[in-house]
């Protein structure tokens, strides 16, 4: 019979594995995720699409943490206990681990989609990256480059409207793209106000401090401040969202505090 710390060794081995086994198929799933996107000649959709199957077949291995530890070790740990219950301490590494590689899978998928959409984003780009002329006299017009939709312009030389219709991939852009663009861009603020949060939540309630929810609300807004206006620089007609935006994570941040803070379901 394997005695305690045998199984504990064992069980560390497991978990170890587990979590290589999990950032190994992250690392194959980027690889594929860039490969394909050139491979189907940019594809944006086509791509993520196939990233999300990736996602559901990687996280798969997470559930595999709780069905060994209750249908495997569990079981032996309880055979070689000796009433000091050891087991129970080595019950919340699964629990740990989990959720660790949750948090892995959200920040590798911010990543991901913001490689795949600065490249998608660099590619069709240059179908507007050329001179453009007026379709009465052929003198050249100026089409907005930051804005990703049907653009009506004013000939300098004749006066005539000029419509000008992107192709579809320089549409796409305007979609997500920009907004993956700009995630990617601002992962260490996203990373501080992660951390904000994880300090209030890692505690008790009541031993909360001012200080740590002061902490959380400055970074949440420095973060989403910079965002709507890093976004602008990438898409100008965002700027006319700009104030909507705002009061809109305002409303968001003071809903979160309300319930976790103090227990209130409602604004009046």
């Amino acid at each position: 019979m394997s005695s305690q710390q045998e199984l504990i060794q064992r069980w560390d081995t497991f978990l170890k594995k587990i979590e290589i086994c999990y950032l190994e198929s992250l690392e194959q799933a980027e690889e594929a995720c860039l490969a394909q996107l050139e491979e189907t000649n940019y594809d944006y959709y086509t791509v993520f699409r196939a990233w999300t199957g990736m996602k559901a077949q990687i996280n798969n291995i997470i559930p595999k943490i709780d069905e060994t530890w209750q249908r495997k070790v569990l079981p032996k740990m309880r055979e070689v206990d000796n009433g000091s219950y050891f087991y129970n301490e080595q019950s919340f590494k699964a629990s740990k681990l989990s959720d660790a590689l949750h948090e892995k899978m959200e920040r590798f998928e911010t990543i991901l989609q913001g490689k795949l959409s600065q490249r998608f984003y660099d590619h069709a780009k240059q179908t507007v990256d050329k001179n453009f002329t007026c379709s009465q006299c052929g003198a050249p017009i100026q089409v907005v480059k930051d804005l990703f939709r049907a653009q009506y312009i004013s000939c300098g030389a004749c006066g005539s409207i000029n419509t000008f219709e992107p192709e579809t991939k320089f549409i796409q852009i305007g979609w997500n793209a920009i907004d993956n663009i700009v995630a990617l861009q601002l992962l260490p603020l996203h990373d501080a106000m992660s951390r904000a949060i994880r300090n209030i939540q890692d505690v008790r309630k009541e031993h909360q401090t001012e200080e740590m929810w002061e902490a959380y609300k400055s970074a949440y807004f420095i973060y989403w401040e910079t965002y709507f206006k890093e976004r602008i620089k990438l898409k100008s007609d965002a700027e006319k969202r700009l104030k909507d935006d705002m009061q809109r994570k305002q409303k968001e941040y003071t809903e979160f505090e309300n319930i976790q803070r103090y227990n209130k379901y409602g604004i009046s």
